[in-house]
């Protein structure tokens, strides 16, 4: 560590760092966008629920879909939408939207409506809410080490808490966001440089593990796009990171996490060229990605489910119709969403075999990868109502379950699939028990009695 690199992290403040070594940055230092939590199945369609076969058939839903691929497809009703969010706390308005447009639905919605929505938990809620921030209290107070783990294993320790996710640097805990937007080094690596004078990430071992990772991980924990960015002595902001992204679109390539930080950060008629000079906009990623399979894609197809549920999410929000590819996708999801449940097992697991069928090896290490991405993009696309699914329920409780008798076992787990997993609990916890991101150290703020190192 260099006295170079320490000095860039006291200058960022407030803005990206610690205000003190054990204070965790704040929803209102990071600047919050509102929520990509999504809110937009229409219930009454029978779209996605006509895709899907019996529940002893374990063909997925693709097949169906590639049935109806014409945007000219009938439109369905419209989704209806659940309320709206409150601005970011500190009364920045999300890029492209103006005090007056529709706002977000999802997680903010959610909070807004703590206090009754809390009212309503029965007794074996409130047990399993009590488990769930125990559980994920156990992790949040075990930082890891950006000497131990690359810039890959920091993105998956911070998508599980966002923006209060903390992380050692030597002996000093710094905030994981702030470190690597200022391309802090993590175990010899760094994650960005320059070509051009232009951002440009890494893709390989220790770095992204696919184009627009890095995007999509910032737009999951909602980070605004003023957000500042340092590579190589050179300011810029999380938009300048956004223009990257657009600019290196490919046809024919997996663009599902430039599918999840795009559809977040940009409005609906977005349109742009990439550095190739080919003409791109929403609607083009959505079509590039549905003629790619879910099955034996990234995580098991669950980061390109992600993906749609982000874009019709974002079509929901600005009320506008669903039709072409934004109502292929939202059928797509709405296919998923029934599908999903028929592959769900006796313990509250989902299938060990992802979308590709029904499947349980019995092996809690499984378990934890493939429960916990499943149940991440289930969490997130949901709506409200339905997270109260006895299905939904179960799934929790078993993810749970496993990080609570995994014992010294989790230590094993691998840092990508235990923060996918830990991110559903999260995700659960602020969208059914109204906890809010940047106020994490109130929520977990007691620690459990027995501590695992992780560093």
């Amino acid at each position: 560590m260099t006295r170079t690199t320490l000095s860039l992290c006291a200058f960022v403040g407030t803005l990206l760092l610690l205000n003190s070594p054990s204070r965790p940055l704040r929803a209102e230092d990071a600047g919050l966008n509102s929520p990509a939590s999504i809110e937009t199945r229409d219930a009454n369609s029978a779209g996605g629920k006509a895709a899907v076969k019996e529940a002893n058939d374990e063909s997925s839903p693709e097949s169906a879909e590639a049935a109806d691929a014409s945007p000219a497809a009938k439109p369905q009703d419209e989704p209806t939408t659940n309320g709206v969010d409150k601005e970011a706390a500190d009364g920045t308005l999300a890029e492209g939207r103006s005090a007056e447009e529709p706002r977000e639905l999802g997680a903010a919605a959610d909070a807004a409506a703590v206090p009754a929505f809390e009212q309503n938990l029965t007794p074996e809620l409130v047990a399993l809410r009590d488990r769930v921030r125990k559980t994920l209290a156990s992790y949040y107070h075990e930082p890891i080490s950006t000497a131990s783990y690359s810039p890959w294993g920091i993105m998956h320790a911070l998508i599980a808490y966002g923006v209060d996710t903390e992380v050692y640097v030597d002996d000093r805990k710094v905030n994981a966001i702030g470190w690597l937007c200022y391309n802090g080094v993590c175990r010899g690596q760094q994650l960005m440089y320059l070509e051009n004078g232009k951002i440009r990430l890494r893709i390989g071992p220790g770095v992204q593990g696919h184009s627009g990772q890095f995007l999509a991980m910032l737009a999951q924990s909602r980070v605004r796009t003023d957000f500042p960015i340092k590579v190589e002595g050179r300011d810029f902001t999380v938009a300048d990171l956004i223009e990257s992204e657009k600019e290196t679109c490919r046809a024919r390539t997996e663009l599902t996490f430039k599918l999840i930080g795009l559809a977040h950060y940009l409005k609906t008629d977005a349109t742009w060229k990439s550095d190739i000079g080919e003409d791109w906009s929403i609607p083009r990623l959505i079509k590039e990605e549905l003629a790619q399979p879910v099955v034996g894609s990234a995580c098991g197809g669950t980061h390109r489910m992600t993906g749609f549920s982000y874009a019709v999410n974002k079509r929901a929000k600005v009320e506008e119709a669903f039709d072409g590819q934004w109502l292929r996708a939202q059928k797509f999801v709405n296919a998923y969403h029934d599908y999903i449940f028929k592959l769900q097992n006796s313990d509250g697991s989902f299938s060990t075999n992802w979308f590709a069928g029904r499947g349980d090896t019995g092996e809690a290490k499984r378990h934890v990868e493939t429960t916990g991405h499943m149940l991440e993009w289930l969490v997130c696309s949901l709506p409200k109502e339905q997270l109260d699914d006895p299905r939904v329920i179960q799934a929790v409780d078993h993810l749970t379950t496993l990080f609570e008798y995994g014992g010294r076992q989790r230590q094993k787990w691998e840092i990508g699939p235990r923060g996918h997993a830990l991110h559903a609990l999260a995700l659960y916890n602020e969208r059914r028990f109204g906890d809010k991101p940047g106020s994490r150290d109130l929520v977990l703020a007691k620690k459990p009695p027995v501590k695992t190192s992780v560093r």
